[in-house]
């Protein structure tokens, strides 16, 4: 299937059924190129609609066909980078957590162990003003980002972040540093 120039025009133009047209062309080959790269078929279709949220959203710089093959394919690229790049960052911040433990005598598999940290953190959130437990929770339990906090409850970015940071501490003073890190390193 061929996209033409008017099928572009009509893209930067909003209109979506010729968006269905680019997409239609395109999403196969993409997610063909995103598998090929990380050889995982369910990361393989976010980076593909991520590509295409990526060609929506910056629809204005959509130029002409000869441009576009080129164009989604260094937004594939740039997501498959993303993807390698938070994958190594993630594993190597946990690998940091884990050699600077500094004593390891504790059971912290243990069963007991793991529900005592539960259910301090639930008790320091239960004793949270209301607004900071449930950003809080949207956060942690729901993965929303303090942008999509923020516009759901009517707030500023910067109010959230406030109060993410101020549970994040007291969760931290009620843990101790040591349980502390380890209650990040499982929550991700």
């Amino acid at each position: 299937m061929q996209i033409t120039n008017l099928q572009i025009e009509e893209i930067r133009a909003g209109k979506i059924k010729a968006f269905e047209i680019l997409f239609k062309a395109f999403y196969p080959r993409v997610k063909s190129f995103a598998l090929g790269m990380i050889k995982n078929p369910y990361e393989a279709e976010e980076i593909a609609q991520n590509v295409f949220l990526k060609v929506w959203t910056n629809r204005e710089k959509l130029k002409s066909t000869y441009s576009l093959s080129s164009y989604i394919f260094t937004i594939v690229h740039n997501e498959v980078y993303d993807f390698f790049r938070e994958k190594h960052y993630l594993l190597g911040y946990r690998q940091n957590i884990l050699s600077n433990i500094p004593n390891l005598q504790y059971e912290i598999d243990s069963e007991y162990n793991i529900k005592e940290i539960k259910a301090i953190v639930n008790r320091t959130l239960e004793e949270m003003p209301p607004q900071r437990r449930t950003i809080f929770k949207m956060s942690r339990e729901q993965f929303l980002s303090n942008e999509e906090i923020a516009q759901a409850l009517g707030l500023s970015k910067r109010t959230v972040e406030k109060h993410i940071g101020l549970a994040l501490a007291t969760i931290k003073k009620n843990l101790g540093d040591f349980l502390f890190w380890l209650f990040l390193f499982f929550i991700q």
